[in-house]
């Protein structure tokens, strides 16, 4: 039995003698909070590669000392990849609001039972900017759906609820502060259900029922509306959060401007500087408030 915390509002869950958090490969069985109990901070992301080099870079950068051999994941790894590396967990969570739902669902069960407090959630990404170069590190202050609304819609027992999608303007502010010489804008971000035509893609497998001067018109009044970037999982992101009272904000490097064509045409050289730098703002926020709190 358990008692509820905030982030954790579900009274259903008192009824459960043990919780299986089943894509995660943990349960309420093992000693959670000596496993996770010091956690202040999840950062997720859609990769496991990127889970595992953020966990590792994130070692580096706040001194915490790692076996040898390198960073290693807690639990299965057949739909995500958990790292733990001091008081910052790192983790996979797919590709789309689908897959990121789980896990948000699980990883919020798996830190109420081992005792945290205060925890904040940062997904750390790549996206598709509108109107900024690319490498540009966008912060995202809300997050809308592809109709550019500011709410997340759900389906439950056949009827759709609707859920607002602000993030916490506090954690954003201070997470764009800490963005050193690394350009970066505050902005809203569209979460789609799709990256070719959910995003308005000229260069998808099938014929889209849109022109490209619509697509540019739709994605000039997406710019003129705030949105800065385009991912799949913001909307989604944000409402859960929302629901939780969990602080969290989004971190994603633009890998192109949209307004200027849709395929990704960098070289890997300038991605892997595009991701490094929307990981580098948010591990300038976390070591400048572990040493503030020192």
């Amino acid at each position: 039995m358990y008692l509820l915390a905030p982030g954790l509002r579900n009274s259903h869950l008192v009824a459960l003698n043990t919780d299986y958090l089943y894509h995660l490969g943990l349960d309420t069985s093992m000693d959670l909070k000596a496993m996770f109990g010091d956690v202040q901070y999840v950062c997720m992301g859609g990769s496991s590669v990127r889970a595992e080099k953020f966990a590792t870079k994130a070692a580096e950068d706040l001194g915490v000392e790692i076996p040898e051999g390198g960073v290693t994941p807690i639990g299965k790894t057949e739909r995500f990849s958990l790292y733990k590396v001091g008081p910052v967990i790192s983790v996979s969570h797919g590709m789309g609001m689908p897959s990121m739902l789980i896990l948000l669902h699980e990883i919020t069960k798996l830190l109420h039972y081992a005792g945290c407090e205060n925890v904040k959630f940062i997904r750390i990404g790549t996206s598709g900017g509108v109107g900024v170069e690319p490498g540009t590190v966008v912060v995202t202050s809300e997050g809308l759906n592809g109709k550019l609304e500011p709410k997340f819609e759900l389906v439950q027992l056949g009827e759709t609820r609707e859920y607002p999608t602000q993030l916490d303007s506090e954690l954003t502010r201070e997470i764009y502060e800490a963005r050193g010489d690394i350009r970066a804008e505050i902005g809203k971000t569209m979460g789609t259900d799709d990256f070719y035509e959910g995003q308005g893609r000229l260069d998808g497998a099938l014929e889209p029922s849109y022109s490209e001067a619509e697509k540019l018109a739709f994605l000039q009044r997406a710019h003129d509306a705030g949105v800065l970037n385009i991912e799949m999982e913001s909307s989604a992101f944000a409402a859960f959060c929302l629901r939780a009272g969990i602080p969290a904000t989004i971190v994603c490097a633009a890998l192109l401007n949209r307004l200027e064509g849709d395929q990704v045409t960098s070289t890997p050289e300038q991605l892997g500087q595009f991701s490094d730098g929307a990981q580098q703002v948010v591990l300038n926020y976390i070591r400048g408030k572990l040493q503030h709190n020192q």
